[in-house]
């Protein structure tokens, strides 16, 4: 008998959807702040990186992060290429009423803009050949293996009873210090000036779309449609005006 919830099915598919289109917003608000000439190149970073990683998840990435069979560092090849994803018990994920496939999509989103999000770090300084090589290695040899540490099953953070409930350690700290030792080993920029944005418009379209996608990213991190995202969503709109206060009261 399929144990799939079709409410919680529908939420996290829409989660997803939001969570995806974080990224080309992350693509706006990093293309209007760069110089004119880099416009293409720095959005088209943040672009590759859902092509780049949504193969690499599929094929190794999932189960690497969440393959139960290859100790707590890193996770095995249980789900390679997604094998035996539709063959599960019920139907579903373990502890959840999704389709396995609906949870490995919803959590190949996070490891996208894990990747775009380090682009920023490198802007005008890294060729874009370079950086489809580097996130292709990074979502498989960094992100995954943190991935399983604190979400995969039985990794050796997990153990000390962690819990990370919408990737601020499996997806901004790991983001934040690869894209920190990136740009110190690249070096600073050789053409620095103090022009501003190049396009202020794509910043703020950048900006409000990664302000709505953060209801997916976080809301859909319940991996179910209850009370917690419905939290988890009202807390995110309640505060998310904050930010803004400064600029208007300025």
């Amino acid at each position: 008998m399929s144990l799939i919830n079709s409410g919680d099915t529908a939420w996290v598919l829409t989660s997803s959807a939001f969570v995806l289109l974080m990224t080309p917003g992350l693509a706006f608000f990093y293309g209007g702040l760069v110089k004119e000439q880099n416009v293409l190149n720095t959005m088209m970073m943040s672009l590759i990186s859902m092509g780049v990683v949504s193969i690499t998840w599929m094929l190794l990435g999932f189960s690497f992060a969440f393959g139960d069979g290859g100790g707590k560092i890193i996770g095995d090849f249980q789900y390679f290429a997604m094998k035996g994803m539709l063959t599960m018990e019920g139907g579903v994920w373990p502890d959840t009423g999704l389709p396995p496939l609906v949870f490995a999509v919803f959590q190949m989103t996070f490891a996208v803009i894990g990747c775009a999000i380090i682009s920023g770090s490198i802007v005008e300084r890294m060729h874009f050949g370079a950086f489809t090589v580097f996130i292709t290695l990074w979502s498989l040899l960094v992100y995954a293996p943190i991935a399983h540490w604190i979400w995969g099953p039985g990794g050796w953070i997990e153990d000390f009873g962690v819990k990370d409930f919408a990737g601020g350690a499996v997806v901004h700290e790991s983001t934040a210090v690869s894209a920190l030792v990136l740009a110190w080993l690249l070096g600073p920029r050789s053409d620095v000036t103090k022009d501003p944005a190049h396009n202020v418009t794509f910043v703020i379209l950048g900006g409000s779309l990664l302000w709505f996608g953060w209801s997916g990213f976080n809301g859909g991190s319940a991996l179910a449609a209850n009370s917690t995202a419905a939290f988890c969503h009202g807390h995110h709109r309640g505060l998310a005006g904050l930010p803004l206060l400064p600029v208007h009261l300025a």
